[in-house]
């Protein structure tokens, strides 16, 4: 059975689907010059310097051929309904992340240490290691959902076993019937969270949005702090801010006798430590610090991944409710040239900690802050910092690819939890782009506005867009993209230590939390 511009019927396991327009035919000019440009108004780069070492570096074989880079990534593999045909997104978010890469590989080269990240081993290699496949409108790990409500739709994402507990509560007050319950918690760390709550659960909650408005929902959502965001396309927010601090100036030269700048991260999970990774990969000295009463809990996790993020990494772990740990806390963070926090500013606020200020009173020193929504800014401009995960983040950046019926059209998730992923290379970026100038910087990466700024659809003269594409095959014998007069099959994601040419460098283990601390107290001295 074929079919062409539409998406087959649920019963369907083989097509010929062609690509769904105008969404994957965006037109698509430089992603380097884009990006630049976005670097440029945020005073972290000489736009001629920097984008022409950047150029050198190799784009990869379907620069010209959007769809077919997605079938080659991994990530067409995860994109679109379960034994439908796979989809990819109208936007070339492939080559966006790819022109980050290539500046970043150009940038740390300026510092003496160019190494070039391999774009779809960052972004699949989680779903690699784990097995994941594409699951339509729930995410990959199967914790997050797309619901539609009266209005629009909205990514609810029960991730953790506090969200998996406030969901009668979030029925309750969406104006349905509690009860609907969920399973007992999994015993296996390792689970997918989604697959704690029951199907019941899902319906209920379903039903329930489908009354109301998008944004009435998400509120009521944060209220019982359940991550959620409204699928918001069309906006374009600059990835990276570099927020105004008084005071802030560039420094000398960064480093010591001990090697490259000094790297304390204080973030978890995935975004911030990737940036910490692809920081180490580049001559940087990386410290990860945890509580010592609630170490990271992607610890938890696939042990796998954990170990390829912090490997070559020292781990500090500190009591961070008494007053001596904090002590030794803010002693880091002022020795630090390059300090990475994933927390809500009021978190940082009862630790004693002040970004500004630390960015003010030292000169050349780089704060990143990595959020769901900004440090600032909130949901909608409302001051709010409600929390946020790569799979709702995507969504409120209306990173998504888009499933047709006829006139019809339904969003699917993109990838494994894309967000996370994105904002941790951008976050890199953005850290050796201010180092090289001298750092003095406090940035603001948000995942929801990296995700914006990777899926929004550009603009370019006519004879500028990528050809149309089509997708043939099955889940039993394969599928295959066409596109520009060249094919590519779709390929799994890979694991993260490999790269596209099949070279596998397994990871060593992670230290186990707290292993340094000594050691990096001793070697700081008394103050």
């Amino acid at each position: 059975m074929s079919s062409r511009g539409s998406t087959p019927a649920p019963d369907d396991t083989r097509a010929t689907v062609a690509a769904p327009a105008p969404l994957a035919d965006a037109p698509s000019p430089d992603p380097l010059d884009e990006l630049g440009a976005v670097l440029t108004a945020q005073g972290l780069l000489e736009t001629s310097r920097g984008l022409v070492a950047a150029r050198a570096v190799p784009a990869g074989p379907f620069d010209d051929a959007p769809a077919l880079a997605w079938a080659q990534s991994g990530l067409m593999w995860l994109t679109g309904q379960p034994r439908r045909a796979p989809l990819a997104p109208g936007a070339p978010v492939l080559g966006r992340a790819v022109a980050a890469a290539r500046l970043f590989a150009s940038l740390a080269g300026q510092m003496g240490h160019a190494v070039v990240p391999d774009v779809p081993s960052l972004l699949g290699g989680r779903a690699a290691l784990m097995g994941l496949r594409r699951a339509g409108r729930t995410s990959a790990n199967g914790s997050c959902r797309l619901l539609r409500t009266a209005d629009d739709w909205i990514a609810v994402n029960l991730a953790r076993p506090a969200d998996v507990e406030a969901i009668d509560a979030l029925v309750g007050v969406l104006g349905q019937d509690v009860g609907a319950g969920t399973s007992p918690a999994c015993p296996d760390p390792r689970a997918q969270p989604g697959a704690q709550v029951t199907d019941q659960a899902w319906q209920v909650l379903d039903a329930a949005v489908r009354r109301l408005p998008a944004g009435e929902v998400a509120d009521m959502a944060h209220l019982l702090a359940i991550p959620a965001s409204v699928l918001r396309t069309g906006r374009r927010p600059s990835p990276v801010r570099r927020v105004a601090v008084p005071g802030a100036r560039p420094g000398g030269p960064v480093g010591s006798g001990h090697g490259g700048p000094l790297v304390v991260d204080l973030s978890a999970m995935w975004a911030g430590p990737l940036c910490a990774r692809l920081l180490g990969q580049v001559g940087m000295r990386v410290i990860k610090v945890e509580s010592a009463r609630r170490p990271d809990g992607a610890r938890q996790g696939d042990p796998d991944f954990y170990d390829w993020l912090h490997e070559d990494q020292r781990s500090v772990a500190l009591d961070f409710e008494s007053e001596s740990g904090r002590a030794r806390l803010h002693r880091l963070v002022d020795e630090a040239d390059v300090v990475i926090e994933s927390s809500r500013p009021r978190a940082l606020e009862q630790l004693g900690l002040d970004a500004a200020r630390a960015v003010a009173v030292q000169p050349g020193k780089v704060w990143l802050s990595i959020t769901g929504y900004g440090r600032g800014d909130g949901v909608a401009g409302r001051g709010a910092q409600p929390v946020s995960f790569g799979d709702d983040a995507a969504v409120g950046g209306g990173l998504v690819a888009w499933e047709r019926s006829g006139a019809a059209a339904s969003p699917v998730f993109c990838g494994d939890a894309i967000a996370d992923p994105l904002t941790g290379l951008f976050a890199a970026l953005a850290v050796v782009a201010s180092l090289a100038r001298g750092g003095g910087s406090l940035l603001d990466v948000p995942l929801r506005d990296v995700s914006a700024w990777v899926a929004d659809s550009p603009s370019a003269p006519r004879g500028h867009r990528p050809p149309p594409w089509q997708v043939t095959g099955s889940d039993e014998d394969g599928w295959m993209v066409a596109q520009a007069g060249r094919s590519q099959r779709v390929l799994p994601p890979r694991a993260p230590w490999v790269d596209g040419a099949g070279h596998e460098v397994r990871p060593r283990r992670a230290p186990s939390s707290g292993a340094h601390t000594q050691a990096v107290l001793e070697e700081l001295g008394p103050r």
